[in-house]
């Protein structure tokens, strides 16, 4: 038998052999697995985008929840905030306040009975000093620092000196349970004053305060 080969061995398909066997099929499979992949990590990333979009709409139902809230807390902290602005104007205020009447009553209580008050004024003079404090005495600070005076004209109802009688009552006001623990000290002068028609002597007591007193 003949065998007649018109293509001259062109169109004679190649014997199939492992190697070319194997070589298809990774031609195939690679695409394949490429395509599993990619499918498995987008069917992961959209379960996951599903659970943060939930995640999301939780939150913003939670902000809307307590957008009021939130707002009244607002309110309230400027409210708050204006509430500290006048309690701090307030205390500053306090802080300059002294309660005159023991003061005058002690005053009036120890006066000499021979002498009179012509005037009475009280002086109040604001200053920011250096101080240290006991718990920090290598750090001094400076702080608002009020000191008062108070300013006392007495004289006698006759003529003749009075100054062992005014060193009485300045020694009284000094021992005074009242006004002893408040004084810094006590500065006296002398002039001549007029009581009516008759010329006597004029004194005038300045009653230093400690500071902050």
């Amino acid at each position: 038998m003949h065998t007649i080969d018109l293509l001259r061995g062109q169109g004679v398909p190649a014997k199939a052999t492992f190697g070319t066997v194997a070589m298809v099929i990774v031609f195939v499979a690679v695409p394949i697995l490429a395509a599993a992949v990619l499918l498995d990590r987008y069917l992961g990333n959209k379960e996951v985008i599903a659970i943060d979009q939930q995640a999301i709409a939780k939150a913003q139902e939670t902000v809307e929840r307590f957008a009021a809230d939130v707002t009244f807390k607002e309110q309230v902290e400027r409210q708050q905030s204006g509430i500290d602005a006048r309690l701090k104007e307030v205390k500053s205020c306090l802080g300059d306040y002294v309660q005159w009447s023991p003061v005058l009553m002690n005053l009036v209580e120890n006066m000499p009975a021979d002498m009179v008050m012509n005037k009475l004024a009280a002086e109040t003079r604001r200053s920011r000093e250096r101080v240290v404090k006991d718990s920090d005495p290598n750090r001094p600070v400076t702080v608002n620092v009020t000191r008062r005076t108070l300013v006392l004209d007495i004289s006698g109802i006759t003529t003749g000196s009075y100054n062992s009688v005014v060193r009485d009552y300045g020694e009284r006001l000094r021992k005074s349970s009242v006004l002893g623990p408040k004084l810094e000290n006590i500065v006296v002068s002398e002039k001549a004053g007029q009581l009516g028609d008759d010329k006597t002597v004029s004194y005038t007591m300045n009653l230093i305060f400690k500071a902050g007193s």
